[in-house]
């Protein structure tokens, strides 16, 4: 018989009783094509709190508000895993099955979120954050910059896309010296898909130097997400690092060899 207190966003719902006392959403499994899957969510991650507000609702409540959400709107969701608090910004289901969280469970996530910093759900903005084998990590701010509108090469500079630029400084050589209106013509085109394709751009080249998606991060700054990153991984190493290198382990005290006697 199905679980009374597990419900699945991707179909119907299943009898439940109401939440348990200041209980948390847990995630009990993750749909193989899903939004959850998108935003790097894990099984066992508890969902703290919508908008800021602790969350202790039922699940079908919750599902509701997700299920209403509008294309223009979202809800910054406070996610807790393994005692590092963070946030996302969702903009529909999540594709996912959930489950009440046991009270052991509750009672570290309620200790763990009223000491976290969570700020109002304006200021955040969504980062993306990829890393390689060698745990190299690079975090893009999904935020569209107007730089690349005005000024294609700057921003390609910024953005340390060497290939790109070297293409975009030939376009820009051939059609000066063909003709002055080709190049401007070309420049206006070019300034407007880097404008619309600025983000998947980066991505591309992320993923083209064997970075993968690790976590998907709604923060206040660049400064935040590296720090959420450290906690969940204190040996990843950033590109352009505003909290430090990674630490260095204390290298082992090498034992002395006992003198030999005769």
């Amino acid at each position: 018989s199905p679980n009374p207190d597990t419900v699945s966003d991707t179909g119907a719902a299943s009898p439940q009783d109401q939440a348990p006392r200041n209980s948390f959403l847990s995630i009990a499994e993750i749909g193989t094509i899903s939004r959850s899957r998108t935003l790097r969510l894990q099984k066992e991650d508890a969902i703290v709190a919508i908008d800021a507000k602790a969350y202790h609702g039922d699940i079908d409540t919750f599902l509701d508000i997700l299920f209403e959400l509008e294309n223009d709107k979202s809800v910054m969701l406070t996610i807790w895993r393994k005692g590092i608090v963070y946030n996302i910004i969702v903009r529909g289901p999540l594709g996912c099955t959930l489950e009440y969280s046991k009270p052991e469970i509750s009672e570290a996530i309620n200790n763990d979120f009223k000491t976290a910093d969570i700020g109002h759900p304006d200021d955040y903005v969504m980062f993306e954050v990829l890393r390689d084998m060698k745990r190299k990590t690079e975090i893009i701010d999904t935020r569209p910059s107007d730089v690349v509108l005005f000024i294609p090469v700057i921003w390609l500079m910024q953005n340390r896309l060497w290939e790109a630029l070297l293409a975009v400084t030939l376009i820009y050589g051939v059609t000066l010296s063909v003709h002055w209106v080709l190049f401007v013509i070309a420049y206006i085109l070019l300034s407007l898909y880097f404008k619309k394709a600025q983000v998947p751009l980066r991505r591309s080249f992320s993923l083209f130097k064997e970075r993968q998606m690790w976590l998907v991060i709604a923060a206040r700054s660049l400064r935040e997400v590296q720090e959420i990153c450290r906690k969940i991984d204190p040996k990843c190493d950033f590109i352009d690092s505003e909290i430090g290198p990674v630490p260095v382990d204390d290298a082992p005290v090498k034992k002395r060899r006992r003198p030999r006697t005769r």
